[in-house]
């Protein structure tokens, strides 16, 4: 096969290269990216075979797309803690759901709806199709990327809506002049508000008022706690 050959192998990577040095997005980003989706790749596997299973992601400038269907809440969460652990993540948008997982029929479905949109926005003169990363979960399409104005990304949106048998579209792509958000100083791993909720506060010492409460007026007006 040519595509195991040195030869082809060569002209694999160099197709990659230039398609990523034509991106808004530019080279070092792209390769930057790759690497991203990579790293959190292995460490789901790593964590749990089943989220590396159900969980999909696009990463495009940093910016992380989580996709697809898990049995439960909490590997939502889990996810969403893996995704952050990757240097250089600016953000992690959340699309996954608690649901059945996807089937044959599923991922024949959504590669045919991928490559539908691919050559849609191909053949679209007004569109720069290499700046768009497109996903599809159970006919929902998913879209990031970096689009010059606001026409040219309705333009991807208004392709993937009259595609037919697409759910619906959700669209994560900026506009080429909208800041792109920061890269915290630390992962900020979401939390779950079920632990916030069963977080029990402090108990008070002896003739001390509560620590959740504050003292109030004859007419509901909390005070200030007297100095001790």
């Amino acid at each position: 096969m040519t595509g195991c050959s040195p030869i082809g192998t060569a002209v694999g990577v160099a197709a990659t290269t230039i398609n990523l040095a034509t991106q808004e997005r530019g080279l070092v980003k792209g390769v930057d990216d790759n690497l991203t989706w990579i790293g959190i790749n292995q460490r789901l596997l790593e964590k749990d075979q089943y989220l590396f299973q159900k969980v999909s992601l696009q990463v495009h400038e940093g910016r992380v797309l989580l996709t697809g269907f898990v049995q439960k809440p909490e590997d939502r969460l889990e996810a969403t803690n893996i995704a952050w652990q990757s240097s250089g993540v600016r953000e992690v948008m959340n699309e996954i759901k608690i649901g059945r997982g996807l089937d044959l029929g599923d991922y024949s479905e959504d590669a045919w709806l991928i490559q539908r949109l691919r050559l849609k926005i191909m053949a679209d003169s007004q569109v720069r199709a290499n700046n768009f990363s497109i996903d599809c979960i159970r006919s929902t399409i998913y879209l990031m990327g970096v689009a010059q104005d606001a026409t040219e990304r309705q333009r991807v949106i208004d392709h993937a809506r009259d595609i037919a048998y697409v759910h619906d579209v959700v669209s994560r792509v900026r506009l080429a002049d909208d800041p792109l958000p920061p890269v915290p100083a630390k992962p900020a791993p979401e939390v779950a508000p079920v632990m916030a909720a069963q977080q029990e506060p402090l108990p008070a010492a002896p003739g001390q008022p509560s620590s959740t409460s504050t003292p109030e007026s004859s007419d509901g007006v909390p005070q200030a706690l007297p100095l001790p």
